[in-house]
């Protein structure tokens, strides 16, 4: 008998381990066949995993697509969105999945700067309750350890579906409350007794809440409405309340410091004036009635009350007036129209796409190809997981000590971005967190980061082809030690989503095709 044939044959399955995951009937129950009013999608696997340990109920949502281009199949995204509670297609269909929506339509395009063109993407509803995702009730998860226990135990219970995915570089990815996530992952992650050998490259954090809460919220919100007074449309007379504010409460000096390339030394953050957890604290019934609130300002007195004698926020309150303001000038007609604090430009012309989310995914037909016919109505953001995670005592921030360790330790790279339309965590609060983040040996930058990087080129020019790139400026970064600065023009919150062209240069050249320092 000539076995010739044989051998060639299973040598062909040991050089083709594709084959045997894409195929492998374990996991031919999540392939989606086909998507409802959606072109033809790169092969995909999607649907729900319990959480190992967890009762019954508590399960995770997974949308998985195949990399479209070959020379990236060594590659693996794992991309989380925020709230937290919010789900992860919203970056799916927002600007760096394979589909998004045709303007104010829930009909389906392809997007050509899918990221699924630099490696297999992986899309994750997280935590239980997200999105997709189920969770028991009452709801089960009440701080960050058991969030992060829930990803590290389902993330081992994927890989036994997908077991090729796991000798893949790994870059995890996401924006807003992912910049606590990620972090906090990627360390269970190096430390699980069945996942430390993961080959984790990268964490991305867009937007992200990742420093000293103050830092990324009281202490840089009255510069940056300065430098946004115009778009803004603040009265002059406001602009110098909130700066006159900045100088009682010691918050110039904190950013003057930042602003020393490299830092003289550890920059003292105020405490946190407003009890602020990254978010403006929720109001209660009994906020809203204390007539010594003053919760809806329209003058700069109005304003220096807010700051300095509100009982509903504490002293120096200036993040959350500085919101207040905003918001009442939006609903008086004398501001931004239908203001959104995610992208200072929008206005009331802007698309909803949480709302042609929550049509399209709770459509019957969507479910069904996507093997969660018994969600029912989809919800983008689950404000229930959002008070229960917010109201938790505070996680302490990754810039002390986690992400720091990720860099020096392990050397696994850290890359930070910012659009500088998002107000809610602007992009000058990260810049100070990054100044008095300490890595490799020494605090922050020791360079600003003003140099240019472009639309279809995020690294220095002079390691590429120039004549191949565009001249078209997307804003500025920096890069030391292991760790990068992206500030996008024209952009806010969710960069992908104003940006898809840039956030596509800067996922190939900086996040997947750069190798570790």
């Amino acid at each position: 008998m000539n076995i010739a044939p044989f051998l060639f044959f299973f040598q062909l399955l040991r050089l083709i381990p594709n084959l045997s995951f894409f195929n492998s009937a374990k996991v031919s129950r999540f392939k989606v066949r086909s998507l409802p009013d959606s072109p033809a999608l790169p092969a995909n696997w999607a649907g729900r995993l319990p959480v190992p340990g967890r009762k019954d109920g508590n399960e995770i949502f997974f949308w998985l697509f195949e990399a479209e281009n070959k020379a990236y199949d060594d590659t693996l995204i794992v991309w989380f969105n925020g709230g937290p509670g919010c789900s992860s297609l919203v970056g799916l269909t927002g600007g760096n999945g394979p589909i998004s929506f045709v303007d104010n339509s829930t009909s389906l395009e392809r997007n050509p700067y899918s990221w699924t063109q630099l490696g297999h993407v992986l899309y994750v509803d997280q935590p239980v309750g997200t999105g997709f995702s189920t969770a028991s009730n009452p709801y089960p998860v009440r701080d960050n350890d058991v969030v992060t226990a829930d990803f590290v135990a389902w993330l081992d219970s994927f890989f036994t579906y997908f077991p090729h995915l796991k000798s893949k570089k790994i870059h995890l990815m996401g924006e807003s409350y992912a910049g606590i996530y990620i972090p906090y992952f990627t360390a269970a992650l190096m430390e699980s007794n069945t996942l430390h050998s993961l080959d984790i490259r990268s964490m991305s954090l867009g937007d992200g809440s990742w420093g000293n809460a103050a830092a990324m919220s009281s202490v840089a919100i009255g510069a940056y409405m300065r430098s946004q007074a115009t778009a803004l449309k603040l009265p002059k007379d406001i602009v110098a309340a909130f700066e006159a504010a900045d100088q009682v409460c010691g918050f110039d000096g904190v950013l003057a410091q930042a602003q020393l390339y490299p830092p003289k030394g550890h920059i003292n953050i105020p405490g946190n004036p407003e009890n602020l957890n990254y978010r403006r604290r929720k109001r209660n019934m009994t906020d809203v009635l204390n007539a010594s609130c003053s919760i809806s300002p329209k003058t700069a007195s109005e304003v220096n009350t807010s700051i300095f004698n509100s009982a509903c926020y504490g002293p120096c309150a200036i993040y959350s007036t500085a919101m207040d303001f905003v918001d009442t000038a939006s609903a008086a007609g004398t501001g931004i129209p239908c203001f959104d604090v995610y992208d200072i430009r929008h206005d009331c012309s802007t698309i909803n796409s949480l709302a042609l989310l929550t049509e399209y995914f709770s459509r019957a037909d969507v479910q069904d190809a996507l093997h969660v016919s018994d969600r029912g109505t989809y919800s983008a953001c689950n404000s229930t997981i959002l008070g229960i995670l917010l109201g938790a005592p505070s996680v302490v921030p990754p810039a002390y000590t986690i992400l720091p360790t990720l860099v020096t330790e392990h050397n696994i790279s850290l890359h930070i971005y910012n659009g500088e339309w998002d107000m809610l965590l602007n992009h000058i609060g990260t810049e100070l967190s990054i100044q008095n983040m300490t890595w490799r040996g020494a605090q922050g930058f020791s360079a600003s980061p003003q140099q240019l990087f472009y639309a279809d080129v995020a690294i220095p020019v002079d390691s590429l082809d120039w004549r191949n790139a565009t001249t078209k400026v997307a804003g500025h970064w920096a890069e030391e030690r292991g760790v990068s600065y992206h500030l996008f023009q024209g952009a806010g919150h969710s960069v992908f989503a104003n940006k898809p062209r840039e956030m596509f240069a800067y996922v190939r050249d900086v996040v997947v095709g750069r190798e570790k320092d």
